[in-house]
């Protein structure tokens, strides 16, 4: 935030002042489905994250847990709004019951700040 003050006096030596305060926002809206349904329809199939383009340079990991604290997948070095880095709802092969499930992102913005994102996403059949 920073705050500009502009003086000026006019030709017959009256002085006005006018100050403007710029506030940057510095938010990085990272987008994460609460509930997806891998049920093969073509439509939120796949559990993924998603960014306005030109926001992040890379997502270096997104993982998912079970309530358990159970790792059930992780996705490496991968772009966001790409479905088909995202998860489907399978552990070894075989499809989860429907439950609700913690997610941790790793996330490097052009910037070069690299942050960590959290959340939860419900698995729905």
């Amino acid at each position: 935030t920073t705050t500009y003050t502009v003086e000026l006096i006019d030709e017959n030596g009256c002085p006005a002042e006018a100050r403007v305060t710029v506030k940057v926002d510095r938010r990085k809206d990272i987008y994460a489905p609460n509930i997806f349904s891998p049920n093969g329809d073509g439509e939120n199939d796949r559990f993924t994250l998603f960014a306005r383009p030109g926001l992040v340079a890379e997502i270096h990991s997104l993982e998912l847990f079970t309530r358990w604290g159970e790792s059930v997948f992780l996705v490496e070095n991968f772009q966001p709004n790409d479905p088909g880095a995202g998860w489907d709802g399978r552990f070894r092969g075989e499809a989860l019951n429907p439950g609700v499930f913690a997610w941790l992102a790793r996330i490097e913005f052009i910037d070069g700040t690299v942050e960590w994102y959290q959340g939860d996403v419900t698995l729905v059949r």
